[in-house]
C-alpha cells in the first residue's frame, strides 16, 4: 500500500499534463472563424443571410457577408472586433451602413445580438455551420444576349440601385395571336410571383413599359441584333441602368 500514494500522484500529474490540450482544442471552437449562416429578423419578417469569416492575424478576421434577398454577394468588410465573447462588425459601404453587436455563445456555435440599419434596431442570430459547396447559379445574367427578332422570349439582368447591392430581374414577353406583346417581370434574388408588366410599347426599336403594381417602369432601345435591350429602369422616382438580354429559346 505504501506506492498507492505515489501512483495517485502520478495519475493526477498526468492529468494535469492533459489539461492544457483540453483547454486548446475546446477553445479552438470558440472563435468566429468559419461559415455562418441565420437571419435578421425586422418587421415584415426573417431575412436569411450568411457570413464567412477568415482569420487575417493577431485577433483580426476578413469577412464576406451575403444576404440574397437584398441582392448582397460576397460583399467583403474587415471591420470584426471580438471582446471576449462579444463579437461587433460592420457592413460599410452597404445602404445604411448595417452594424451588428452580438454575443458568442459558451460553446462557440452561435451568435446572436441586434444589427442597426440607419434608425432601425432588429435582432439577429447566426449559426455555425458548414459552408454549402458551390454550384450552378441558375439565376446568372449571361455575358452576351441572344440574337433575336421583336420582344418575345426572355430577358435577364440585373440593377444596382446602390453600392454593394445587385439585383437581377427577368422579363418574359408573349406575342398573342393579334401580334400584341403582354409580360410580367420577376425579381429572381427576391423570389417575388409574376408581376404585371402593362402599357408595353414598342416602336423602332424603342421600348417601354410600366409596373405599377411596385411602381416601375423601363424604357429602352434594342441593339442592332435584337440581343440586347438597354435603357433604364425607374422606381420610387430614382432612375437605374438596366441592361437586359435575350435568353436562348427554350428547347
Amino acid at each position: 500500500m505504501p506506492n498507492l500514494p505515489r501512483r495517485l500522484i502520478l495519475a493526477g500529474l498526468a492529468l494535469v499534463a492533459l489539461c492544457p490540450a483540453l483547454l486548446l482544442a475546446a477553445d479552438s471552437t470558440k472563435t468566429v472563424t468559419g461559415y455562418w449562416e441565420g437571419t435578421i429578423t425586422g418587421q415584415r419578417g426573417e431575412v436569411p443571410f450568411s457570413i464567412e469569416w477568415i482569420a487575417a492575424g493577431d485577433n483580426a478576421w476578413k469577412g464576406t457577408a451575403e444576404c440574397l434577398p437584398q441582392g448582397v454577394r460576397n460583399f467583403a468588410f474587415n471591420t470584426t472586433k471580438v471582446t471576449g465573447s462579444a463579437v461587433e462588425f460592420a457592413l460599410t459601404g452597404l445602404p445604411g451602413d448595417p452594424r451588428f453587436k452580438g454575443q458568442l455563445a459558451a460553446d462557440g456555435a452561435s451568435i446572436s445580438g441586434d444589427a442597426e440599419q440607419g434608425s432601425n434596431a432588429m435582432p439577429f442570430r447566426l449559426t455555425r455551420a458548414t459552408k454549402p459547396a458551390p454550384k450552378p447559379d441558375a439565376h446568372a445574367v449571361p455575358a452576351k444576349g441572344e440574337a433575336g427578332k421583336g420582344l418575345a422570349g426572355q430577358w435577364r439582368g440585373a440593377i444596382s440601385p446602390a453600392p454593394g447591392v445587385e439585383l437581377r430581374l427577368q422579363a418574359n414577353f408573349e406575342a398573342g395571336a393579334d401580334g400584341k406583346v403582354s409580360g410580367h417581370l420577376l425579381s429572381l434574388d427576391q423570389g417575388s410571383p409574376p408581376i404585371s408588366i402593362e402599357t408595353l410599347t414598342e416602336k423602332d426599336g424603342a421600348v417601354r413599359f410600366d409596373v405599377p403594381r411596385i411602381r416601375g417602369g423601363f424604357e429602352g432601345k434594342l441593339n442592332a441584333d435584337g440581343s440586347e435591350l438597354a435603357g433604364e429602369w425607374s422606381q420610387g422616382g430614382r432612375n437605374t441602368p438596366l441592361l437586359l438580354k435575350r435568353l436562348p429559346a427554350k428547347r
